[in-house]
């Protein structure tokens, strides 16, 4: 038994379960891992969103996104399972030799167990092993349900946001006869970015569509109130990465919500903004 093997394995699997669950099912933004990822890649796609032809990377920046994470769920948690099998070379044996398994024919053996389509040219060597399989199994039909289930959240939130954007440009926020119509849609979409932040990362072609954008220019357009503006502030202030205090003047949670809004976007601002 190699020890140190089944150590980084064990954690491995603990530290991607805790991040998978605090990502999909805490409704409290998204683990470390999750963040982490998803900043690289976010990265990747504001680079690219400097070359000729970004309309390319507005619209895949938020599937891929989303994709990756997943990948790196599932590849972790492959990981994993991978070190914890390997730990033991007679964990798995050959079907037709009865010879031990190689890290090729573990990892082929554990990735037909997630996913569990259970075609494999190996098989548990004895009941402990077959057990843990079985446990790694229902593991990654856990891993491809929630993910499954929170991209779908996700889009819906996505979907929400684009139809509140287009919501304050028929309600002109200015108007306090509106406040009824946006402030509710606005409270709600906070919260449900909250939750699902990584809806941020969906972008439109067009800059006053995206989401992002158009929460600042909400902001700026609803301070012009200054009655009102605390009202839209107070659902402001729960958006997912919004560093704001709780004493910051007007100006200064405007120049929050711009910073905010430039960390999630992929156009060019204009100057005026």
């Amino acid at each position: 038994m190699n020890v140190p093997l089944l150590i980084a394995g064990i954690l491995l699997l603990a530290l991607t379960a805790g991040d998978f669950a605090f990502t999909t099912i805490s409704a409290n933004r998204t683990g470390p891992l999750t963040r982490g990822a998803a900043a690289i890649y976010w990265k990747v796609f504001r680079l690219l969103a400097r070359l000729p032809g970004e309309s390319a990377a507005l619209r895949l920046a938020g599937p891929v996104v989303m994709s990756g994470v997943a990948f790196v769920w599932l590849a972790l948690t492959c990981i994993g399972w991978l070190l914890i099998f390997r730990s033991d070379p007679g964990s798995l044996v050959m079907k037709s030799t009865g010879e031990p398994a190689d890290w090729a024919s573990t990892f082929a053996f554990i990735g037909s167990a997630l996913s569990t389509v259970g075609a494999s040219n190996v098989q548990p060597s004895s009941a402990l092993w077959d057990n843990l399989s079985t446990v790694a199994a229902v593991s990654g039909m856990v891993v491809l349900t929630l993910s499954v289930t929170f991209v779908l959240n996700i889009t819906q939130t996505v979907a929400q946001g684009r139809g509140f954007t287009v919501l304050m440009r028929i309600r002109d926020p200015l108007n306090d006869r509106h406040d009824d119509i946006l402030l509710p849609a606005l409270a709600d979409l906070c919260i449900r970015l909250n939750a699902s932040p990584l809806a941020l990362y969906y972008s439109s072609s067009r800059w006053e569509r995206g989401l992002p954008e158009s929460l600042n220019w909400l902001a700026r357009r609803v301070a012009r109130s200054p009655d009102r503006f605390r009202h839209y502030r107070y659902a402001l202030q729960e958006l997912p990465f919004l560093a704001v205090d709780a004493d910051d003047d007007p100006e200064g949670f405007l120049e929050a919500m711009q910073e905010w809004a430039r960390q999630f976007s992929l156009h060019e601002w204009p100057a005026e903004n």
